[in-house]
C-alpha cells in the first residue's frame, strides 16, 4: 500500500487508532523507549509518530533534551500536538513523510520506528533513514506485529481471506524484521552503520470487550482490505460465531507477538 494511502487510513481513524488498541501501543511504545536507553539530554525523533505514544512515554526520561515527531497523517500529528499542548518537552511535529525527512543528518541520540515499517512500501528505507539521523553510538529502535499477529482470531480471520481469495490483509503481517534490518545496513548511509542488531520477541495476551471492538479496531489499524464492504460483513458473521474467535463471556482474546529491533549506529570502518 502507498504511504498516502495508508496516511489516509490513519486520518480516517483520528483518537479511534490508539484508543481501539491502547494496551498494545503503550506496550510497544514503552518497550522500545526502554531500549533506546535514552539519557536526559538525549536528541529523540519518531519516524511514523502517530498521536505521539512512543513521544509520551520518553518525555519523562528527556528533562533537558528535545523530541520530533514524523508522519504523513496530519489528523494524527493534530492529536499529537494538542496531547503535548502543556508539556515541558514541548515536542515538534512534522508533517513529512517519514523515510523521506529535510531533518539534518547526525541530528538524534535515538530513533524510533513504533509499529511503523509494516506499513511502508519500502521498509528498508525507513531503516536508513532512521541511520541517516542517528549520531554515531546512538541507538535505532522498530517495533512490528510478529507471528502469530492476532492469535487464533487473526489465524481465522486469514483463513477467512484466503478461501475468499484475499491472501492478507494490504498490512504486511507476515514480517521478517531481521530480514529487512540486514537489507537496510548492506551500505553505509552517511559514512554510518548500524551494528549490534538485537531482535527481541515480546508475547503479550491482550483483549478486546467484545467482537465489535476487536473488528473496529483492525480496520481502525488498517489491518483488514479496503473498498470489500459485502465480503467483509460476510467474513464478520462467519468469525462472530466462531467459538474460537470469540469467548464464551463475549471477549476476543488475542495472543501477540511484538518484535523489537534494536540496532548501534557506529562509524563505518571502510571510510576510517
Amino acid at each position: 500500500m502507498r504511504s498516502e494511502d495508508i496516511a489516509s487510513v490513519f486520518n480516517r481513524s483520528g483518537a479511534d487508532y490508539e484508543a481501539s488498541a491502547a494496551d498494545l501501543i503503550q506496550v510497544s511504545a514503552a518497550r522500545l523507549v526502554e531500549r533506546l536507553n535514552l539519557s536526559q539530554s538525549d536528541d529523540l525523533i519518531d519516524l511514523g509518530c502517530g498521536a505521539g505514544a512512543v513521544i509520551a512515554f520518553a518525555a519523562p526520561l528527556l528533562s533537558s533534551g528535545s523530541a520530533i515527531g514524523v508522519d504523513l497523517a496530519a489528523e494524527q500529528l493534530a492529536l499529537a500536538r494538542d496531547r503535548f499542548r502543556r508539556s515541558r518537552l514541548s515536542p515538534r511535529f512534522l508533517h513529512q513523510h517519514a523515510a523521506h525527512t529535510d531533518l539534518p543528518r547526525r541530528s538524534a541520540d535515538g530513533v524510533a520506528l513504533n509499529l511503523v515499517l509494516p506499513y511502508a512500501d519500502r521498509p528498508e528505507q525507513l531503516l536508513k533513514e532512521a541511520t541517516r539521523l542517528t549520531r554515531p553510538g546512538g541507538r535505532v529502535g522498530a517495533t512490528v506485529f510478529g507471528q502469530p499477529f492476532f492469535g487464533r482470531p487473526g489465524t481465522r480471520l486469514l483463513g477467512q481471506l484466503e478461501r475468499r481469495g484475499v491472501a492478507w490483509p494490504e498490512v504486511e503481517l507476515q514480517y521478517n524484521l531481521h530480514e529487512y534490518a540486514m537489507l537496510a545496513l548492506l551500505d553505509s548511509v552517511d559514512e554510518r552503520r548500524l551494528d549490534c542488531v538485537e531482535v527481541e520477541e515480546i508475547e503479550r495476551e491482550f483483549w478486546w470487550g467484545s467482537f465489535e471492538d476487536w473488528w473496529s479496531m483492525l480496520g481502525w489499524l488498517g489491518l483488514l482490505p479496503t473498498g470489500r464492504d459485502h465480503m467483509l460483513g460476510s467474513i464478520a458473521q462467519a468469525l462472530r460465531e466462531d467459538e474460537r474467535v470469540v469467548d464464551p463471556d463475549g471477549q476476543v482474546r488475542c495472543l501477540v507477538k511484538i518484535l523489537l529491533l534494536t540496532a548501534v549506529s557506529v562509524a563505518d570502518e571502510r571510510w576510517e
